[in-house]
């Protein structure tokens, strides 16, 4: 009796140190981590061998037969998991570049085992009846099935994750109200890195009933919105131009797809725009956001753009004027209204002209009041003067012409917000 405890005990300490030195070695060397299961039968094998070397006249048959399956087993499954190896990470993901999630990879791994383990038991124990085996694993499967229902809910839903990828490892998703980047996909759950660096647990359940909203698949680049309002005083063209100067140079802002703005509504006090720009990665979008909101602060106040508060308007009856003596004025129509030019578009887009009662002339030539950087252009191109009480515009013999709202014009009086067309550049007509 003492010579089998000894046996025993020898067989432990062999089967416990060979598995620490397996664990320290899964550590420093891969192929051992990706080996450890055979190596941990080739323990048990090891054991148990040693076992009958120590205790030399105990060896029944069964002893036998069951060192010689976990021999066959561990060499079955050393063989079965090499060419697992080169199948998912050589041939897949080295030559093809299909990488395979690893929850799906230990899964196929093991029912290999398992099916391994049923065909050599059933070689090396021929007499071995393994249908009360299998009944038994069956009636205890489903016990446990539904003991651990939820658990193997996750887990099935985590094999579904698994095959269609709806998500991968490094894509930042948004669950519900929750978003962050995959760093982890578990068997069980799902882990994200929120913005405020938190890890997030997700069980694969809860991810398999709500919509995933993926800003990685099938590209990274996104789209920001700003939202903004202008004084209705001010045009809206001009509120564009500001808006995508405001843009131009902020880290992260992509330059293609271009930029854009849209007119959104009419509120009570200002009119609302938006703001569309792409950028290279949603986890800067706040960040992005909020230099352009700055930069759109001071674009604003370069150009006179005010973003108007809450106003209430409260009118009063006048009171009743006494008469005044006539006192000698010019005539309304004699005195110039105050105007500018604004090019809209164009090369010199952006670029205003004040019209303070002195004719001005628009073409290429150094001498113009207006000079234009537009090849259509003409040197002396069109004049703008006042005349009879309104800003006329004549056209100076140009060569390509001029257009007044699209009809070609040789000379008329200006309306305000009149858009006059040389070549490709647009010149709009401000006056009140």
């Amino acid at each position: 009796m003492m010579g089998i405890t000894l046996a025993l005990l020898a067989s432990v300490g062999a089967f416990a140190l060979l598995v620490v030195l397996i664990t320290w070695l899964q550590r420093k060397v891969f192929l051992i981590r990706q080996l450890a299961f055979p190596l941990w039968v080739a323990a048990a094998a090891a054991g148990l061998f040693t076992f009958m070397l120590v205790q030399p006249g105990y060896r029944p048959a069964d002893m036998h037969r069951g060192l010689l399956w976990l021999l066959l087993f561990c060499g079955i499954s050393l063989v079965l998991r090499l060419l697992g190896l080169y199948l998912f990470d050589i041939h897949l993901y080295a030559q093809k570049g299909v990488r395979m999630p690893p929850l799906l990879t230990a899964v196929a791994m093991a029912v290999v085992y398992l099916i391994t383990g049923l065909v050599t038991l059933r070689l090396t124990l021929p007499n071995l009846d393994v249908t009360p085996l299998v009944a038994t694993s069956a009636v205890t499967s489903l016990v446990l099935g539904l003991a651990l229902q939820p658990i193997l809910s996750n887990f099935f839903a985590g094999l579904v994750i698994s095959v269609e990828r709806p998500f991968r490892i490094n894509d930042w998703i948004r669950v519900g109200e929750h978003e962050g980047r995959v760093v982890t996909i578990t068997w069980r759950t799902t882990h994200l890195r929120t913005r405020d660096n938190d890890n997030l647990v997700i069980p694969n359940g809860k991810l398999a009933d709500e919509r995933v909203l993926n800003y990685y698949y099938p590209h990274p680049m996104h789209m920001e919105r700003v939202k903004v309002g202008a004084d209705y005083k001010v045009p809206p063209y001009r509120v564009r131009r500001a808006l995508l100067a405001a843009m131009a140079g902020v880290a992260g802002a992509l330059d293609k797809p271009s930029p854009d703005v849209y007119v959104l509504s009419f509120d009570e006090n200002a009119i609302l725009y938006e703001l569309r720009v792409w950028i290279d990665d949603v986890v800067q979008g706040p960040r992005i956001a909020s230099d352009i909101r700055a930069r759109i602060w001071e674009e604003f106040k370069k150009v006179g753009i005010t973003v108007p508060h809450p106003i209430r308007t409260l009118e009063l009856p006048p009171r009743p004027r006494r008469a005044a003596p006539q006192e000698t004025a010019p005539q309304e129509k004699d005195r110039p209204r105050p105007a500018h030019l604004y090019i809209a578009e164009g090369p010199d887009r952006g670029v205003s002209l004040a019209l303070e009662g002195e004719a001005a002339t628009v073409g290429r030539s150094r001498d113009c009041t207006l000079r234009l950087n537009e090849p259509n252009a003409s040197k002396d191109h069109l004049r703008i003067a006042w005349q009879d009480g309104a800003w006329r515009l004549t056209d100076l013999g140009s060569s390509f012409g001029t257009q007044v709202n699209g009809s070609p014009t040789t000379s008329r009086a200006l309306a305000p917000l009149d858009r006059i067309t040389i070549g490709g550049t647009v010149i709009i007509f401000e006056s009140e």
